[in-house]
């Protein structure tokens, strides 16, 4: 077996509570050769972070829980020693100012709504590869 037979599709965690925005992403991510993993609160996005392989998340920082501030600690901490550095993005109806000036800065892992999901791919696939190198 080839080893790109091998490899698993990269797994991308959702974290939206908007029915519409998740199968929106959804589309986009397996088209683009991802398994998805969706959950709709912060809680959740915590427990999966802790519990599964995860390559890369898309977060949004309205969850109705009011836990995207800890989810975004926890992604960008996440650094596992000679692994992968997580991927990410977080997307908000706030614009850049307002989530920068909330969360802390996010450089080009910040997409505001509404957005094109295929940037979204874009970013995860730039990350992943910038990974790749470090």
């Amino acid at each position: 077996m080839h080893k790109r037979e091998m490899r698993r599709a990269p797994r991308v965690m959702v974290v939206e509570d908007d029915r519409a925005v998740i199968r929106m992403l959804r589309l986009a991510l397996r088209a683009g050769g991802f398994d998805v993993e969706e959950v709709t609160d912060g809680r959740a996005a915590l427990q999966a972070l802790d519990e599964q392989p995860i390559d890369a998340v898309i977060l949004d920082l309205g969850l109705p829980d009011g836990l995207a501030g800890a989810v975004l600690q926890r992604m960008r901490d996440s650094r596992p020693p000679h692994e992968r550095a997580l991927a990410w993005v977080v997307m908000s109806a706030l614009d850049r100012g307002e989530a920068t000036q909330q969360y802390g800065p996010m450089g080009n892992r910040f997409v505001a709504k509404p957005f094109d999901p295929w940037d979204v791919v874009r970013l995860l696939n730039q990350q992943r590869a910038q990974g790749d190198r470090e």
